[in-house]
């Protein structure tokens, strides 16, 4: 009778939590969305107000120029369906009006982010120093180029970021200072004793992260600049 009685109570919670469209996993897999740290587009709310005001409807990767918006498939968990940026295959380059902002119905990218000086997606980190271009005085080579223009070279702003690439090829390693989009790029990255220094306008937009031949800079998502550099210095 114990036993009939405890299998019944353990089908009846089964049934109700189906009938109510959860599972233990799908409440893992909701903590587990809200934990992990993503490079969102400009404007995004905290990642818990995101993930619950966004409607997945996709509009800011229609409109996406540079083609740096893409969705996350089913193993984000209740993320699935949402924008993120991958900064290492294409940063975001802070489009004049933000048009994925414009384009978001629901207000999970804020409108009131209507410019680059009000972004925060995040800031960028030097890492491995020892292996940046730059540092060593090594120049840009054409294989090194034409990696990068295969990130996407579609629609006519991408086009005309292809041959500006193209022109750096030979030349000494700038590209994460000389392709920042912020509007005033120094307040955001120089490059200072022969490498990259990031400093507090930074927003995060992972243009540097992509364009580095050497992937010695990277994008910390939902960070503040005091946050991570507590003393002002590359990490």
């Amino acid at each position: 009778m114990n036993f009939n009685r405890r299998k019944f109570n353990k089908l009846t919670v089964g049934a109700l939590l189906a009938a109510g469209g959860f599972s233990l996993g799908s409440l893992l897999l909701s903590e587990r969305s809200y934990a992990e740290d993503r490079l969102r587009p400009p404007g995004a709310l905290n990642e818990k107000s995101f993930l619950a005001v966004c409607i997945k409807c996709g509009q800011c990767v229609q409109v996406c120029p540079y083609h740096s918006v893409k969705l996350l498939d089913a193993d984000a968990g209740f993320a699935v369906g949402t924008p993120i940026i991958e900064a290492v295959e294409r940063g975001c380059y802070l489009c004049d009006l933000l048009p994925c902002v414009l384009a978001c119905p629901s207000g999970a990218l804020d409108h009131d982010t209507f410019s680059a000086e009000k972004v925060h997606m995040g800031v960028a980190v030097l890492k491995e120093k020892e292996n940046c271009l730059a540092y060593k005085n090594e120049t840009i080579s054409e294989e090194m180029i034409e990696t990068l223009i295969a990130h996407g070279d579609q629609s006519d702003v991408e086009h005309e970021l292809a041959e500006k690439l193209r022109a750096h090829i030979g030349t000494a390693c700038t590209l994460c200072r000389d392709f920042c989009p912020y509007p005033e790029r120094d307040s955001a990255i120089t490059i200072d004793e022969n490498y990259p220094v990031i400093h507090d306008k930074c927003v995060g937009c992972g243009v540097c992260e992509e364009l580095c031949p050497t992937q010695v800079i990277k994008t910390l998502p939902r960070k503040a600049y005091d946050e991570v550099y507590a003393a002002h210095e590359n990490i």
